[in-house]
């Protein structure tokens, strides 16, 4: 979302300098980049985490887990990916005068996918808050981000939920 933030700012300063820019094929670029990944996402984000969480298993013993720094690399390993990716479109539509619909395709694009990222992330915490466990992703080692289809999901009880193990630090609850 942020970086779909930083492109919308970045074409209005473009636009305030008095830059040729295309307002209105901008915002079409931007909207034909969000709606197939905001119509696809209220099909099918919901019937993913359903499926995934009627296969919900408790994680495996040889599950190696993924430590706080691990999980630092993997995000700005995806961070310095988008934002290269990002910068090189923006370069290649003033480079070729394309007057920022690049920008609105990124921007677009971006803002969708953080808004679809949002809104399963809070499905997940429900789901987690009504099962009264924790729910964990399987996510291959040098994967960026867990897969978009329906994923291996792991859950184990809270500590200190009825039912569940005494509360105590879990393998999943290390501070490494």
């Amino acid at each position: 979302m942020l970086t779909a933030l930083v492109v919308a700012a970045f074409w209005l300063s473009t636009w305030f300098l008095g830059e040729p820019v295309r307002e209105s094929a901008t915002a079409l670029a931007a909207a034909a980049a969000a709606l197939p990944a905001l119509l696809i996402a209220a099909k099918g984000s919901p019937r993913r985490i359903a499926e995934s969480l009627a296969r919900a298993v408790p994680p495996p013993p040889a599950t190696v887990l993924e430590t706080p720094a691990a999980a630092r690399d993997r995000r700005m390993r995806l961070a310095g990916v988008v934002l290269t990716g990002v910068i090189l479109l923006l370069l290649f539509d003033h480079f070729t005068g394309g007057g920022g619909i690049m920008a609105g395709l990124v921007a677009g694009s971006l803002g969708a996918l953080g808004a679809v990222e949002w809104v399963e992330a809070r499905r997940w915490e429900v789901a987690e808050a009504e099962r009264g466990t924790r729910v964990f992703v399987m996510m291959r080692p040098d994967a960026l981000t867990p897969a978009v289809g329906a994923g291996e999901v792991f859950e184990r009880p809270r500590p200190g939920a009825e039912g569940g193990e005494p509360a105590g630090p879990g393998p999943f609850d290390l501070d490494v």
